[in-house]
């Protein structure tokens, strides 16, 4: 086929594919990510910092970065967070970098055995685009060195605009029910002509079992749905001892996941692992997860064993 022909379907392909998400293995080291409702959900002050390598094995590697701010404000009664997202696809040739902020307002009742908590949450991002990365041969002219074909079709360098998002958690004892709804708006983030980034809406409820001093249990499901992208996630995880993290879960896309950590009263790291056990799995060499927290609270408070949604 002409190469012409193919940088011409390539070019009008880029302008209407949907974009999606980032999503990650272990949501409770990036709970804001997941629901916005969980802004200051720790009572204190708390950092997550997330870096997923997303099929290492490809030459066009998917690199995220996840970086999350959020502390509970006793005066107006609610938390905020402020959150840094950096994703890389294909060793640079596309990447997008956002800046969110998020308020929460807590509503408890029941003597505080029962809190409800709204969210909102602006964004404003941008996606920069190597158009360098993006010739055919035909795209090489012997004195002009690399030009292109059709001018019609020269997509934007960068693209930038802002969108809304909100989320509600119910949380009563020690079980969690939340839903959130992200890019509201739909803003456009095409490089040729207009194309809208769908929302993303997110169903997850959890469950702490205390099941003695030094083992406590959470059991956590997760249904994901932006545009034709759907996901069901079930995930088990267990502290033992106060301080070690074992967890195992699978999804329907046919991915098992694995993780292990150490959490500290003041730190939490944690190393996950999926991987697909469809055909995809002897190519990929699945993706690896990489967590970090950090948390400030009231010393009388550190030590205790919070649940994982909390800490």
């Amino acid at each position: 086929m002409n190469p012409l022909i193919l940088f011409c379907a390539f070019l009008f392909l880029f302008s209407e594919i949907k974009s999606q998400d980032a999503l990650f293995v272990n949501n409770q080291q990036s709970l804001v990510y997941l629901n916005p409702s969980f802004s200051g959900s720790n009572g204190g002050i708390r950092n997550q910092l997330t870096y997923r390598n997303q099929w290492p094995n490809l030459s066009g590697t998917y690199v995220t970065l996840n970086n999350s701010f959020d502390a509970y404000i006793k005066p107006i009664k609610g938390g905020i967070s402020l959150n840094l997202f950096s994703d890389d696809q294909a060793r640079g040739a596309l990447r997008t970098n956002a800046f969110s902020f998020v308020y929460a307002p807590f509503f408890s009742f029941l003597e505080n055995k029962l809190k409800i908590i709204p969210s909102f949450q602006f964004r404003y991002f941008n996606k920069i685009l190597d158009r360098g990365r993006l010739n055919y041969g035909d795209m090489i002219d012997a004195r002009r060195g690399l030009v292109w074909l059709a001018p019609g079709l020269v997509p934007k360098a960068k693209v930038e605009n802002y969108d809304l998002s909100s989320g509600l958690l119910v949380n009563y004892k020690n079980t969690f029910f939340g839903a959130s709804v992200f890019h509201m708006n739909e803003p456009d983030e095409g490089f040729i002509g207009q194309s809208k980034l769908p929302y993303r809406f997110n169903l997850h409820a959890s469950h702490n079992y205390f099941a003695s001093e030094n083992l406590l249990l959470h059991f956590y499901t997760q249904y994901t749905k932006q545009h034709y992208f759907e996901l069901l996630k079930l995930q088990t995880s267990a502290l033992l001892y106060k301080h070690f993290i074992v967890s195992a879960g699978i999804n329907n896309h046919r991915n098992l996941m694995f993780g292990t950590g150490y959490r500290h009263h003041l730190f939490c790291l944690t190393l996950n692992y999926d991987v697909s056990f469809s055909k995809l799995s002897g190519n990929t060499a699945g993706s690896w997860e990489l967590n970090a927290s950090f948390n400030l609270r009231n010393k009388e408070k550190r030590k205790e064993i919070f649940c994982f949604e909390n800490w």
